[in-house]
């Protein structure tokens, strides 16, 4: 059936005819558009692998003239500059009659010559020969234009090959000639001083001629030519390859789905009714264009469900706002809880002393202590304070759990330990008193680790208890460094009336104390290691001989660095002390 838009077209319209024939399906049309294709993408590559393997076989060509080139060279260098001499020496001569004088050898040049000889009489070998534009013998001058325009490409560049793809007694070859430089006194003294040569004036390094090499190229293009046709070859294969998967994938792929999917559409959209999973008949010809007439039959249901849509589009859209409302509602409260915590964590480090240096009047000793939450509020803290003149208490303690529960227990600890500190108490019986105000009323079961010690600055006796608590080190001033003993003691909050006994270490001057809470040893890697007591061991042993700052800024550094950016899971908290002379006037 011809349509009245094809009428007066011509012949480049063929395919768009054929594609719009509705009697012909896609499948068909699709196998009549693919092989052309194929077929001229084959021929494509064909080509582009023929001039390929030209170039390639012309670079092959090249380097194998240029190392036979080398080679021979390098032999009359050799025979030249080695042999002539020797030869003289032994009073021998040279010329290119030495077949018939006795005593007399070769010419550098006869030599190379005969020995190209012998390798031009080997079957598909090459041929290499001395020539120059200044000849001693005839023979040897240039005798066409490849030689004439081979001298003046080399005159202006001496260390290049020039190449060139020729003709030569019937056979196609690949002529390429190197330039003849004088490589040694010899070889200039033998042409400059020689009755026949044209040219007197010949220095080292100068071109006095040439070497040729002619290579056959007909097994090389023989070569090109197979592959040449096995390519064809191949491609010819490829396309009935293509055609046969066409064929079939393109009824199982494309044909047999489009024309059930027609035949879907026609029954959904016909009079009858449609019930979903039903049987639909398949279509016969173009599948697309029935395809496409079912689809404008689906307007008017397309407009119908999108007037539904729109619809349940203005409910939803409702649902968002109110929904959105209380997202900003419930996001206002978080709101107000964060700063409520921001500004309890800052009452919390308030409390604290952070005024360093702490005792700015004292030559005696010095501190420095830092406390890291790893939320907005935290359970560990640290306290210093002086209890007379010559005494200072130290605490540092961790409260169990986290966030506001830990930080109010620790602000009651604190208060409690503080006052009862102040009343001038050893170490041991202050904590004693402390866990016996903490354990009536702690319904939340929670407790507190604390290490109180009493340093004496006339004497650098230190008095010190600890109530389930980590263990400090003492800083020798020498060098080294050494765990306190453990007095013993159990955490405040958990045993009614326990006891804590008291230990006692004597420091000399330059010796130092370092206090920490687990939250340095525990803290973890990105893959779940500890910091671990070892590294914080190794560190130390570095850092020691530090001021109290340095050695707290220099452990949370590393604590960091060794986490690297992974969440922090526990407070981290550390005091340091340098004890650096008794205070004047102080007896012991």
């Amino acid at each position: 059936m011809t349509r009245p838009s094809d009428k007066g077209t011509g012949g480049s319209s063929f395919f768009s005819r054929l594609w719009l024939n509705a009697e012909w399906s896609v499948g068909r049309k699709l196998i009549l558009l693919t092989v052309p294709l194929i077929a001229l993408l084959s021929l494509v590559a064909a080509y582009t692998e023929h001039v390929r393997n030209a170039v390639l076989m012309q670079e092959r060509l090249g380097h194998r003239a240029k190392s036979l080139a080398h080679q021979i060279m390098a032999d009359r260098q050799y025979y030249a500059s080695v042999v002539v001499p020797r030869v003289k020496d032994l009073g021998g001569t040279l010329g290119p009659d030495y077949k018939d004088v006795h005593g007399r050898f070769p010419l550098p040049a006869t030599f190379v010559r005969e020995a190209s000889e012998i390798t031009a009489s080997i079957k598909n070998g090459f041929t290499a020969n001395l020539i120059s534009p200044w000849p001693i013998n005839k023979d040897k001058g240039l005798k066409d234009q490849f030689q004439r325009d081979a001298f003046a490409y080399l005159s202006q560049h001496p260390t290049e090959q020039f190449i060139r793809t020729d003709t030569f007694e019937g056979r196609t070859v690949m002529r390429v000639l190197t330039a003849d430089l004088a490589s040694a006194q010899s070889c200039v003294a033998c042409h400059n001083d020689h009755p026949q040569s044209p040219k007197h004036d010949f220095k080292l390094n100068d071109v006095m001629g040439g070497l040729e090499i002619v290579m056959p190229m007909d097994k090389y293009i023989k070569e090109s030519e197979q592959d040449l046709i096995l390519t064809l070859a191949g491609g010819a294969g490829m396309c009935v390859l293509v055609l046969a998967i066409v064929t079939f994938g393109s009824r199982r792929v494309v044909s047999q789905p489009l024309a059930h999917l027609a035949g879907d559409m026609e029954a959904f959209v016909s009079p009858r009714p449609y019930r979903t999973g039903q049987t639909a008949a398949r279509v016969a010809g173009d599948e697309v264009v029935h395809i496409a007439a079912s689809f404008e039959r689906m307007k008017s249901v397309i407009a119908t469900q999108q007037a539904e849509l729109r619809d349940a589009n203005q409910f939803l859209e409702q649902r968002v706002v109110e929904r959105t409302d209380e997202l900003r509602r419930t996001m206002e409260e978080k709101e107000r809880i964060g700063s409520e915590l921001r500004i309890a964590s800052d009452i919390q480090k308030s409390i604290l002393p952070r005024t360093f240096p702490a005792f700015p009047h004292r030559d005696d000793f010095d501190l420095y202590a830092e406390s890291i939450p790893a939320r907005e509020m935290g359970g560990d803290f640290y306290d210093f304070f002086l209890l007379d003149q010559h005494r200072v208490g130290l605490v540092i303690a961790d409260v169990s759990g986290k966030g506001v529960p830990a930080a109010i227990f620790m602000a009651v600890t604190r208060t409690m330990l503080k006052a009862t500190a102040m009343q001038g108490g050893a170490p041991g019986e202050c904590l004693r008193h402390v866990n016996n105000l903490l354990c009536p009323d702690n319904d939340a079961a929670m407790f507190v680790t604390v290490l109180y010690a009493i340093l004496d600055t006339r004497t650098g006796a230190l008095d010190y208890g600890n109530a389930g608590h980590n263990l400090p080190y003492r800083l020798s001033g020498r060098g080294g460094f050494t765990v306190l003993e453990n007095p013993g003691g159990m955490a405040l909050g958990v045993v009614e009336d326990s006891v804590y006994p008291v230990k006692r270490v004597q420091l000399q001057a330059g010796d130092g104390l370092f206090f920490y809470t687990d939250g340095v040893t525990e803290a973890m890697d990105a893959a779940g290691n500890l910091f671990s007591t070892e590294r914080l061991e190794r560190l130390l042993r570095r850092i020691q001989n530090g001021s109290p700052t340095e050695i707290v800024h220099d452990t949370v550094a590393e604590v960091r660095n060794y986490a690297a950016g992974e969440p922090q899971t526990d407070d981290i908290t550390l005091l340091a002390l340098r004890y650096l002379q008794p205070p004047r006037g102080a007896r012991a």
